[in-house]
């Protein structure tokens, strides 16, 4: 069964290995660590069966809600556990704000077609927003947008 939670400083060891496993550009304990108990985030870890696959960061401020991180274990991905977080998550901004912003890698097709199916739309790009790293260029990010007050 799936289940979601708030994150706690004691999820940090399994959340930062799932991200390391899954994501090629893996956020540091450090980041989910400065997130967790500040006001205007939400920290949550997704589970199957009582163990972890994934978590997002989701941060409120006035009336915007921005997405900072979603991510779901290599194991896992692709069986639609990523679209019930975003949904989950889309939930949770919508009792705090009337606009959910995020950004995605252009070279993330599969993110940005699971944010258009779940009813986002493009607004803009920032230009050269994701640094190089390694072996990968610099790269734009598509701005994501989605009226949460309808």
């Amino acid at each position: 069964m799936l289940s979601f939670r708030d994150m706690t400083l004691q999820d940090l060891p399994c959340v930062t290995r799932v991200e390391t496993e899954a994501s090629e550009h893996p956020w540091k304990a450090r980041h989910f660590e400065d997130s967790l108990g500040k006001t205007g985030y939400i920290c949550c870890i997704v589970s199957l069966n009582d163990q972890h696959i994934g978590h997002g960061v989701l941060m409120t401020v006035a009336d915007e809600a921005h997405l900072l991180i979603i991510t779901i274990s290599k194991a896992c991905q692709g069986k639609g556990y990523g679209r019930q977080l975003l949904q989950y998550l889309i939930e949770q901004a919508r009792q705090h704000a009337n606009t959910l912003f995020l950004e995605v890698r252009e070279s993330n097709v599969s993110a940005f077609n699971l944010y258009l199916n779940e009813g986002l739309s493009e607004i803009g790009r920032r230009k050269n927003y994701y640094p190089a790293t390694g072996l990968h260029p610099s790269e734009d990010a598509i701005v994501m947008a989605l009226d949460l007050s309808v």
